[in-house]
């Protein structure tokens, strides 16, 4: 036998006495299996209390932990010549796995793994060398070699070439350092960081892969807070903020006493990547200094941490010439309903920053809008207090706003009444960026301003005409029908958008002339006019249909089926029934799409005749509609259906037959999802494998998630999940951590739909652990959904990250009305950040039994708990908590809070 293979493997039981022994080890060390077993391993490796392996592997015994011998430090268990002769090893290069032999929960043996590493380490030298090559194709190709490896002998020669002279070498070692780590990367980087900070390349390479890598590196930087060289004390906050870890923000808080004001401008600016709520306070303080360079950065630091309750505290600088914009953009963050006075204020006066005060409302009202549906409320403090010369202020600004403030400039101004602001609204008709907000402005406005807007009919800018038309049509006035007539002769896009128009309008004088556009050659056009028509629904329509559908034009009979369809016009259902035959496919097929939602007999059979039409688009229409009729009779054509030569009569039929849980169906359908060569139809026979469910779909669907093509695997994910049968919840426990985050996020998804307990530990873990943002929100809503005590005291504890606070606050008040006695457990949680959360989210359950849990909030031992009860209750309405608030406005220690029961008082 020769050592084709790279890893040998034996056992031993709970006293280290060999179990078993391979053939590859029995190459290796020429000891047989039979010699070996039942032998001590201390016998069959004399050195292995002394090299101290011996306390390795009893701590795999007494503490079920996994041991790793890595060859940087041990070289080998065994020592044996290598295989294959090294250049530099005279012995074999081993890299050893202990891992424990379990049964049930006790100990009984170790599985020891050996894996042959020489020729690596061998190739890994050479590697090495090539990195003082003075060729920069070799350097490069050297290092993108090191990075790609699965494991590195040691980080240093990466290190080493954190300085080269080549970007391309740089990234390369960044990216290899990121990925590989380790205790000896820490060490070396930060000798790196202490003797080259004023090189840049390495500096910036060597900040990179602390922020990239994982690597446990506070300890370290926060000693280098204390350095006397300045330069490295500002590159260790920065690389702190970078880190993502709360032990920092001690020691950067204490950075704030450093001398050097850049120093203490990046421990400023980390703490706010940490979203430090420790150091809010102290980061108020220095926005208070005035100090502009150290200020502008708290205020921004302010703003990432997002505590509401400093808001009070940062609306003097409004008054600051230099700070006034950044202040204004943190109000904006973190102000509420009694930020609003002070930014009009500030507004209504001469050369007031109006961009930033109008981004700021904007940003108040989308918050307010997205979190309690209260959008209006700020829209109307707001225009309560703009004066003339605020207004003249925001018209003023339109002539030299930029793109980005464009929005909120409009949607302020959409605000205010006036004559002069809708003519100043109807030309920003055709701005992409604000439209949204200059219709929604004017729609408001109503019936007043659809003069102006039907003079902006005749604009040569098609955005602007097609905005105006939108407007007109939900305005509804029915004095704009005649100029909404005329554009039926424009361009197709303007007669698509009128024909919407009037069909929201309903005006009967429209009907003649839309009538005359359902022979219109553009299929958009027809439909944009037929659904006009149907909206509209003139008394003579059925008499004008019959006629229709047999006028001499395909294009007039096809559109007269779809209004007769819609309708179901008796006096129509013969003429459809012979334009299931007509001599144009397109009728033909539309006909067959509109006849199922006819009450006759006879639709079943037409349509099975029409499975046999000599085009596929025929036979497709008919696969399709055939799902629509409420009789089991379809099931067997379809069948048949199912092995057409046309892709989409395949999955038509596919998508069909699952609607009638057809259990004869199931061979065919597991075939077409695991075999049709068209990605389409596998995904709609996988769609109805799950409708009709059962032990063989499920099995197919669980392979399937497992496919080369994140599409269809996604599907059988899906269908998994609406699946109750036992076997589908494993794979999809498996697909949850899967490789690619679209199926993670599919998995749970679906997850959602189970009530087992390990589902909920499974989707605790996603959502604590997963760094893809979009699968962690699938993960928090699917708890939200299953709803149970469990998944609610998840969320619960979830909302002390402020990174998932907001998901988990916005899942539990979904489900807030039907569980708020679970989540108002939360009130009692040790971490003040969570009861914070949990009175985030009695606040937009708005309930009685809210405001009653949110009063007893107002006795929190947090000033910050008590800060946000007295401001919901403030937005909510305070009865019952009147005698709590007086005292609290009154006697709380905290000054925040006292104005925050005033103000609820005044409510």
């Amino acid at each position: 036998m020769t050592l084709e293979k790279f890893v040998g493997i034996f056992t031993t039981d709970a006293n280290l006495i060999t179990v078993s022994w391979d053939e590859w080890l029995a190459q290796a060390t020429a000891i047989t299996p039979d010699a070996a077993q039942g032998q001590s391993l201390t016998k069959l490796f004399p050195d292995l209390e002394k090299r101290g392996l011996l306390e390795r592997f009893q701590r795999v015994l007494t503490e079920g932990v996994v041991e790793v011998l890595a060859p940087a430090f041990h070289h080998y268990l065994f020592a044996c010549p290598p295989v294959v002769p090294s250049k530099h090893f005279d012995r074999m290069q081993q890299r050893v796995t202990i891992a424990p032999l379990s049964e049930g929960h006790v100990v009984i043996g170790t599985f020891v793994t050996i894996e042959d590493v020489t020729a690596r380490l061998d190739r890994e030298r050479e590697l090495v060398a090539q990195l003082e090559s003075r060729d920069e194709a070799a350097r490069f190709n050297a290092a993108r070699m090191l990075a790609e490896q699965d494991e590195i002998h040691s980080a240093q020669p990466l290190i080493g070439v954190l300085g080269d002279q080549s970007w391309r070498v740089r990234k390369l070692a960044v990216d290899g350092l990121a990925r590989h780590g380790g205790d000896d990367a820490v060490k070396s980087l930060m000798r790196v960081l202490r003797q080259e900070h004023r090189n840049l390349g390495v500096l910036n390479s060597a900040l990179q892969v602390l922020a990239l890598s994982g690597l446990d590196a506070i300890g370290p930087l926060v000693e280098c807070l204390s350095d006397g060289d300045s330069d490295l004390r500002i590159y260790a906050a920065h690389a702190l903020g970078d880190q993502h870890d709360p032990r920092a923000v001690s020691a950067l808080i204490g950075a704030f006493d450093d001398p050097d004001p850049n120093v203490r401008y990046h421990a400023i600016e980390a703490l706010g990547k940490l979203r430090a709520a420790d150091a809010v306070d102290k980061l108020a303080a220095i926005a208070e200094s005035r100090d502009f360079y150290l200020a502008f950065a708290a205020l921004d630091a302010l703003m990432r941490i997002g505590d509401p309750r400093i808001a009070p505290r940062l609306v003097p600088l409004l008054q600051d010439e230099m700070l006034r914009v950044p202040c204004a953009d943190a109000l904006g963050r973190l102000g509420d309903e009694d930020t609003i006075a002070p930014l009009i204020t500030l507004l209504n006066e001469q050369g007031a920053p109006v961009q930033a005060v109008a981004q700021s409302l904007a940003a108040l009202h989308d918050r307010y809008e997205r979190l309690y549906s209260e959008g209006d409320y700020i829209a109307g403090l707001a225009r309560r207090d703009i004066n003339a010369d605020g207004e003249q202020n925001l018209l003023k600004a339109l002539n030299n706003i930029n793109d980005d403030g464009l929005r909120a400039l409009v949607l302020v101004l959409g605000w205010l009444e006036g004559d002069e602001v809708a003519r100043a609204l109807t030309t920003l008709l055709g701005i992409a960026t604000a439209r949204k907000e200059v219709v929604e402005a004017l729609v408001r406005y109503g019936e007043r301003v659809t003069e102006l807007l039907t003079g902006q009919l005749g604009s040569e800018d098609v955005e602007t005409r097609q905005a105006a038309i939108v407007a007109l049509g939900r305005i509804g006035d029915p004095r704009s029908v005649p100029a909404l007539l005329q554009i039926l002769s424009a361009d197709d896009e303007s007669v698509i958008g009128a024909a919407g128009a009037l069909a929201k309008i309903g005006d009967r004088r429209s009907l003649d002339r839309l009538l005359d556009l359902v022979g219109h050659p553009k299929p958009a056009v027809r439909q944009a006019v037929i659904a006009a028509i149907n909206s509209i629904g003139h008394p003579e329509m059925a008499s004008r249909t019959a006629k229709l559908l047999n006028d001499p034009d395909p294009y007039i009979r096809e559109s007269a089926v779809q209004i007769a369809g819609y309708f179901g016009y008796e006096g129509c259902i013969e003429p459809l029934f012979e334009r299931c035959v007509d001599e144009d496919e397109s009728v033909r097929r539309t006909a067959i799409e509109h006849i199922p939602y006819l009450d006759d007999d006879r639709v079943t059979s037409i349509l099975v005749e029409a499975l046999q039409d000599k085009t596929s688009r025929v036979r497709a229409s008919a696969a399709k509609a055939l799902g629509q009729v409420e009789t089991s009779r379809a099931a067997p054509y379809l069948l048949l259906a199912l092995k057409d030569d046309d892709p989409w009569v395949r999955y038509f039929a596919a998508r069909s037959i699952g609607r009638y849980d057809y259990a004869e169906s199931l061979d065919a359908l597991a075939r077409l999802a695991e075999e049709d060569p068209v990605h389409h139809v596998r995904i709609a026979a996988v769609e109805s494998l799950a409708r009709i469910g059962g032990e063989q779909a499920t099995a197919v669907l669980a392979r399937l998630t497992r496919s080369d093509n994140v599409d269809l695997a996604s599907a059988a994910i899906e269908g998994l999940g609406r699946m109750d049968h036992t076997d589908s919840l494993s794979p999809l426990l498996a697909a949850l951590r899967a490789g690619d985050a679209v199926r993670r996020r599919k998995a749970a998804q679906a997850l959602g739909r189970r009530g087992e307990s390990s589902v909920v530990q499974a989707l605790q873990w996603t959502a604590a652990a997963e760094t893809d943002a979009d699968v962690r929100k699938a993960a928090v809503d699917s708890l939200a959904r299953l709803a149970t005590p469990e998944a609610i005291d998840t969320l619960i504890a979830l909302s002390a990250d402020p990174v998932r606070r907001e998901d988990c606050v916005a899942a539990l008040a979904e489900i807030g009305k039907e569980r708020i006695e679970s989540i108002a457990g939360g009130l009692a949680h040790l971490q003040t950040g969570v009861r914070c959360a949990t009175v985030s989210v009695l606040e937009r359950i708005k309930l009685p039994r809210a405001s009653e849990l949110l009063g007893a909030a107002l006795d929190d031992m947090d000033a910050a708990v008590r800060m946000a009860a007295a401001n919901a209750l403030a937005r909510l309405g305070s009865r019952g908590a009147e005698r709590k608030l007086v005292t609290i406005a009154r006697t709380d220690s905290d000054a925040s809070v006292r104005r925050a029961a005033q103000k609820a008082l005044r409510k």
